[in-house]
C-alpha cells in the first residue's frame, strides 16, 4: 500500500527563489514597500506603480518608481525625491529590507522630528535635505551607523547642538548640515576619509576645529556669527596651497 504522505523532492532553484523573495521578517519586499507607501501622503500619485500585482525588481532592473535594485533581485535603495511626499517615514518597516543601503527623500514635504535613522544601521548614504524636519537631533541619533559615507540634512529646521555621534562615523566622507538652526560649537571630525563639511547658515559659535579646516572653504560658513567668520578667514590665510572640496552630491 502506498503511504498516505509522499515526500516529494523540491527543486533547489525553487528554494532559492523563495528565500530571495522573503525577508527575515517573513514578509516579501513587495509587502514591505507597500506598507511603507501606506504611511506616506501623496504616494498614490507619485508611486502609482507600487502595487501588489508585481515585484519591485527584476534582476537589477527596477520595475517600481524610485527603487534601486541589486543583481540578486532585491531592493538596494530608494530614491524618492521631489515627489511632494509627506506623512511618516516608516523606519521600522524599512529596517526589514535586508539589503537597503541608500535612502533619499530629498525635496519633499516631510515634517517633524528626524526619524530614528540608526535603526537602518547598514545605510551607506542618507539624503534628507530640503524638507521641513525640525527640532533637536539626539546626540546618539547616528550611533552604530558604521557604514554611513554621505549624510545630507541641509535646508531643514533642525535645532540644538550638532549630534556628537556624527564624529564617530568611521567611513563618513560628506556631511551637509547647512541652512538649519544648529547652535553651539562645531565638533571636531577626526575621520580621515571626510572630504566635505558644510555648516553654513546656522547659529554656530566658537572656534573652528583645526581637523576640519581642510574640508571646507569660507562659503561653507556664510551666515555664521562674526567670531567664526573672522577665525576662518585667519585660518585659511595660514593654510596656503590647501585644496578645498567643492559642494557636490553624487548619489
Amino acid at each position: 500500500m502506498a503511504p498516505n504522505n509522499l515526500c516529494l523532492p523540491i527543486p533547489l532553484t525553487l528554494v532559492v527563489i523563495f528565500l530571495c523573495a522573503v525577508t527575515a521578517s517573513g514578509a516579501s519586499e513587495t509587502e514591505i514597500l507597500l506598507k511603507v507607501k501606506a504611511s506616506l501622503v501623496n504616494a498614490d500619485v507619485s508611486l502609482s506603480n507600487w502595487n501588489a500585482s508585481g515585484s519591485p525588481c527584476k534582476g537589477n532592473i527596477s520595475l517600481w518608481t524610485g527603487v534601486i535594485c541589486t543583481d540578486q533581485d532585491t531592493v538596494w535603495g530608494l530614491q524618492l525625491e521631489s515627489m511632494g511626499l509627506s506623512g511618516i517615514v516608516d523606519i521600522d518597516t524599512l529596517a526589514d529590507l535586508p539589503n537597503l543601503r541608500t535612502l533619499s527623500i530629498m525635496n519633499n514635504r516631510f515634517e517633524g522630528p528626524i526619524p530614528d535613522i540608526k535603526k537602518l544601521s547598514a545605510l551607506k548614504t542618507l539624503y534628507l535635505s530640503n524638507n521641513s524636519f525640525s527640532g533637536h537631533i539626539p546626540g546618539d541619533a547616528f550611533t552604530d551607523m558604521v557604514w554611513l559615507k554621505k549624510l545630507y540634512l541641509a535646508h531643514n529646521q533642525f535645532t540644538g547642538e550638532i549630534p556628537w555621534s556624527l564624529t564617530k562615523l568611521p567611513k563618513l566622507m560628506e556631511l551637509m548640515l547647512n541652512d538649519n538652526q544648529f547652535q553651539g560649537r562645531i565638533p571636531d571630525f577626526p575621520q580621515k576619509e571626510l572630504q566635505l563639511v558644510n555648516v553654513s547658515n546656522n547659529q554656530l559659535q566658537g572656534p573652528i576645529p583645526v581637523g576640519i579646516l581642510s574640508k571646507m572653504n569660507s562659503s561653507m560658513f556664510s551666515g555664521e556669527p562674526t567670531y567664526i567668520s573672522s577665525r576662518l578667514s585667519y585660518s585659511l590665510q595660514c593654510m596656503h596651497g590647501d585644496h578645498f572640496v567643492k559642494n557636490t552630491r553624487p548619489l
